[in-house]
């Protein structure tokens, strides 16, 4: 019997938590702030204290992002993210005891899922179930899909690391793959690109915004400016980024997200393709904004490529819904033999 249920999205980017009754409870950055170094090691803050910090804090704190691609890099930063996170959570109810549903994505291997798993059972305060779901499901409730409708759907999920392509049907996943391209590739790619060609040195935090303002992916005129340091001066000032002069260095990106789609879809039973070119993809995840992001999956796919609002917060939204209902708790639970 679930009760004191919390539903937790550990994305790469962020994460984001739940609470049976309660809803949507917390949305920070997944990164930890640590002092000292090996057994002596402390954190100090998570979440978006701890983002603030990076890129200008002293040499004696760091500034760690132990998800990577969407599975736990470092198993014993992750166990300190919780901790720290936990404390958070008291604010809402008692944790100690408490049952957890983890959204996991479904190309991960199972001993990666049960990482996430172990993060929680290793932490201070003692769970009651630790319960995964795949986010395909949890991107599917949170779209408000008709779990019980044996329709195919198509979800492409952007996210800060990765992207999941699935295709979904009634209660379960057909297929489902993970392109290792998101939206912190696009920032990394603005940041090599201003320091080579404009001889200027910006954050990652600058390369970010920078992505949201100017960036689009069917080269639409854009531009935004940030500050930055000068390599020839030393002096800040300001650089501007036009989308035309960026463009083609992401498109290769744009690209293999839409290449890998296609191939997905050309490989879907012919019964549940038919309910996809009728309905059309869904995109979501925390790039999925990009601006004409969903126009060149539609021009690539020949496929109407549906958006929402709510596109950063489906898997969460999904989550929320989950968490209130045992019957679906029981259905979509993930049973590992690691």
């Amino acid at each position: 019997m679930f009760n004191n249920v919390y539903g937790i999205d550990f994305g790469s980017g962020s994460t984001k938590v739940c609470k049976r009754k309660t809803g949507i409870i917390l949305n920070e950055r997944s990164c930890i702030a640590t002092i000292g170094r090996g057994e002596g090691e402390e954190a100090v803050a998570m979440g978006d204290e701890a983002y603030e910090m990076y890129e200008k804090s002293p040499d004696s704190l760091n500034v760690k992002f132990p998800i990577k691609d969407g599975a736990v890099a470092h198993l014993d930063d992750m166990v300190k993210m919780w901790d720290f996170l936990a404390v958070k959570l008291k604010d809402y109810g008692r944790v100690k005891g408490a049952d957890f549903l983890l959204a996991v994505s479904a190309s991960l291997s199972e001993v990666q899922k049960n990482a996430y798993k172990k993060v929680i059972e290793r932490g201070k305060y003692r769970p009651g179930n630790v319960c995964l779901i795949n986010m395909p499901v949890l991107d599917a409730l949170g779209l408000e899909l008709d779990e019980n409708d044996q329709k195919g759907h198509m979800i492409i999920n952007v996210g800060a690391d990765t992207t999941e392509v699935s295709i979904t049907a009634g209660e379960g996943i057909i297929v489902s793959k993970l392109i290792p391209y998101g939206g912190s590739h696009i920032d990394s790619i603005i940041n090599n690109y201003i320091r080579k060609e404009k001889n200027f040195i910006i954050g990652t935090r600058s390369a970010e915004r920078l992505k949201i303002d100017a960036v689009s992916a069917v080269g639409t005129l854009r531009e935004a400016s940030c500050m930055g340091r000068d390599l020839m001066t030393g002096l800040p000032r300001e650089v501007t980024l036009k989308s035309d002069e960026i463009y083609p260095l992401l498109k290769g990106i744009f690209n293999e997200i839409a290449v890998q789609s296609l191939s997905i879809l050309e490989h879907t039973p012919p019964e549940i393709l038919s309910s996809i070119k009728s309905e059309g993809a869904y995109l979501t995840g925390a790039s999925s904004w990009i601006s004409g992001l969903d126009q060149f999956l539609a021009d690539f796919m020949q496929c109407t490529v549906n958006t929402t609002k709510k596109a950063q917060k489906t898997v969460i939204l999904g989550l929320s819904r989950l968490v209130e209902d045992q019957k679906l708790i029981s259905k979509y639970a993930l049973k590992l033999n690691v």
